[in-house]
C-alpha cells in the first residue's frame, strides 16, 4: 500500500513539474513595432503568438533583399533559448518605458504591445546592454539571416564572374546625370580599338583598371565593389587616391556607382547614380 501512495506522490510531483515547465514556456501575444532613422525612417516588426499549440515568431517586416528578389514573412518556431531571449527582452523594455536621451538626428522608437498587458513605448537612444531589437531579430532569426547571407554571396559571385574581363564603355560624358544608361561591351580585341574608346577592367579579385580617362577620369581606381542588398545589385568603383611614402593619402579621382539593370554575356546595362 506504501508503494502505490509513493507512486502516485511521484505521479503528482512529476505531472506538477511538467506543467511548470509549460507555463515557463508560455508567452502572450506580442506585437514589436520599431522605427529609426531621420528624415528616412525604416520600419521593422516582429509578432509573437502561439500557433496549433506551438509558440512561433514571425519577421513581418521589412522585405530584407538579395539583389533584385526579396524574402516572405519568416516564419520560426521558438526553443527555450529564444524564449527566454524574449523574455529578458520584454523585462528590458518595462524597464526601459518612456522616454531616453536622443545623442543623434536618428531616432529609435519603439512600440511594443502585450496581450493582457499593454502598450511600451521608448523614444530615444537607450541602453539596451545588448537587448535591442535588432539583437533579438538576429538570434529569432539566425537560421533565415545564414540563408539570406548566403543567397547574397551566391548573386554576388555569379555578377562577379559575368563582369570578369575587359569592356567598352558607351554612353559616359563629363555630366552624367542619375539614371542617365552607360552600356558595357566586351572585347578582346584591345590592338584594333579606335582612339579615344574607354576601357574597364574587372577581374575576379575585385581590381578595376580604366584606359583613356578624358570623359570619365577613372585613373587611379584600383577596386570595385558589388552591393546586392536594397533591392538592386549595385556596382561600386571605387575612388582613386596616391599614396607617399610618409603614409599621406590624396584622393586624386571620384570613383561612381551604377545600378545594374542588365546583364548578358557581351553585354551589361548600367544605371548611373552619382561619383
Amino acid at each position: 500500500m506504501k508503494k502505490i501512495n509513493y507512486l502516485f506522490i511521484a505521479l503528482i510531483i512529476t505531472s506538477c513539474s511538467t506543467q511548470q515547465n509549460e507555463n515557463e514556456n508560455l508567452l502572450p501575444n506580442i506585437e514589436i513595432q520599431f522605427e529609426t532613422g531621420c528624415e528616412s525612417r525604416e520600419s521593422y516588426s516582429i509578432s509573437i503568438q502561439t500557433e496549433s499549440g506551438q509558440l512561433i515568431a514571425k519577421k513581418n517586416e521589412p522585405n530584407y533583399y538579395y539583389g533584385t528578389k526579396t524574402d516572405s514573412i519568416w516564419t520560426v518556431n521558438l526553443d527555450n533559448t529564444k524564449i527566454n531571449a524574449v523574455k529578458n527582452f520584454i523585462l528590458k523594455a518595462k524597464i526601459l518605458n518612456g522616454e531616453c536621451p536622443i545623442e543623434s538626428t536618428s531616432v529609435d522608437e519603439y512600440n511594443i504591445t502585450i496581450e493582457n498587458d499593454t502598450t511600451y513605448e521608448i523614444h530615444g537612444h537607450c541602453d539596451w546592454n545588448g537587448l535591442d531589437y535588432f539583437s533579438i531579430e538576429k538570434l529569432l532569426f539566425k537560421e533565415h539571416f545564414n540563408n539570406l547571407d548566403y543567397a547574397r554571396n551566391t548573386l554576388k559571385d555569379s555578377v562577379i564572374k559575368e563582369l570578369k574581363g575587359q569592356w567598352i564603355i558607351t554612353g559616359l560624358n563629363k555630366e552624367l546625370k542619375r539614371n542617365d544608361i552607360v552600356t558595357m561591351w566586351r572585347t578582346d580585341e584591345l590592338d584594333d580599338l579606335e582612339k579615344g574608346m574607354i576601357i574597364w577592367n574587372f577581374s575576379d579579385s575585385l581590381s578595376f583598371g580604366s584606359l583613356d580617362n578624358e570623359i570619365f577620369d577613372l585613373t587611379y581606381s584600383k577596386k570595385y565593389q558589388l552591393l546586392v542588398a536594397y533591392g538592386n545589385v549595385n556596382l561600386r568603383i571605387s575612388s582613386g587616391a596616391l599614396v607617399d611614402s610618409k603614409g599621406n593619402m590624396t584622393i586624386k579621382n571620384c570613383g561612381a556607382d551604377f545600378n545594374i539593370r542588365e546583364i548578358e554575356s557581351e553585354k551589361i546595362v548600367l544605371d548611373y547614380w552619382w561619383r
